[in-house]
């Protein structure tokens, strides 16, 4: 959510809380899915198998792991 002085340009995609939990759960299977691999890790195949499961790739990570900004609602005036 944008701040209310904020302004979005085109192409922005931010990072909510929600999307960092999400995230953070990817990161985290992918240490665990190369540390259980018996050395797989120094493998660059595997690496980026691993790596593009967890929609961690560059192409995938922003669409994955971020949406457009929503502006934020006007506060109710009292």
């Amino acid at each position: 959510m944008l701040h209310e002085l904020g302004t979005a340009v085109d192409g922005m995609r931010v990072v909510t809380p929600r999307r960092w939990e999400e995230l953070k759960k990817a990161v985290i299977a992918f240490a665990v899915a190369l540390a259980d691999g018996n050395g797989r890790r120094r493998e660059d195949q595997a690496v980026a198998e691993q790596l593009a499961v967890g929609k961690l790739l560059v192409g995938s990570f922003f669409q994955t792991c971020a949406e457009v900004p929503r502006p934020q609602e006007a506060k109710a005036r009292r």
